[in-house]
């Protein structure tokens, strides 16, 4: 009978992180720490342009040849990042103000789309040695994730 508490201590205690994250999405701490990130990225990792390689004229894909800037970018751009940040405040905001049903939705939606805007270019920016819009992406899948559970979890009353 002993043997089995222990078992269960040591399951608890492998998902108490898990459980403590999650018990923070309560609070706006993640959100404006996302949102400090984010603010922060134009100053600790502006992004810079890409310079295009050398291929063949009629290899140009058809996306580079309507698209008006014909360089790419590592890392997000200041607007972006701040656009992204402002969202993420709000979000806090709305936790700060009691509503975190609307709260963690409005987190959970926003840290989605910055990874959808933002997630593949964070792992090109491995290639030049770049880290911090990898750090910036895992940020906001932990924000998409915790506060999309707790966004779902509410049962939608």
């Amino acid at each position: 009978m002993s043997a089995k508490p222990a078992t269960d201590d040591a399951k608890d205690e492998l998902l108490s992180p898990f459980r403590r994250l999650y018990a923070l999405t309560r609070t706006p701490y993640p959100a404006l720490a996302n949102a400090a990130l984010l603010a922060s990225t134009p100053v600790l990792s502006p992004s810079f342009k890409v310079p295009p390689t050398q291929s063949p004229a009629l290899s140009i894909p058809m996306s580079r040849v309507f698209s008006k800037s014909s360089t790419a970018r590592i890392g997000i751009t200041t607007k972006t990042a701040l656009f992204f940040s402002t969202m993420q405040a709000i979000g806090a905001y709305m936790i700060y103000d009691n509503d975190l049903e609307n709260g963690a939705g409005f987190i959970a939606t926003w840290s989605a789309l910055y990874l959808i805007v933002g997630g593949k270019k964070s792992f090109s920016a491995l290639r030049y040695g770049r880290t911090w819009p990898l750090v910036l992406s895992s940020v906001s899948l932990a924000n998409a994730v915790l506060y999309g559970q707790r966004f779902l979890a509410t049962g939608f009353q």
